[in-house]
């Protein structure tokens, strides 16, 4: 499995740097959904707090529309 890029939140101020980590992250998702074997439970778990991490990317994409950085 390819490993997600490591980003500091706080380094993203505005929103077009945080849809490009999505957009970089997402292709990283995509790439390891395909890859990966998800028989194996560390598999599984290592996706899902790859998921996890994106939830905070679209959070701090709603946080700087609404203008609470």
């Amino acid at each position: 499995m390819k490993q997600m890029p490591n980003v500091w939140l706080n380094s993203l101020t505005n929103f077009d740097d945080v849809l490009t980590k999505i957009e970089i992250c997402l292709d990283v998702l995509k790439k390891n959904a395909q890859e990966t074997d998800f028989t194996d439970s560390s598999n599984i778990k290592a996706y899902s707090n790859d998921v996890v991490f994106m939830k905070q990317f679209f959070e701090k994409a709603e946080s700087i529309t609404r203008g609470n950085l």
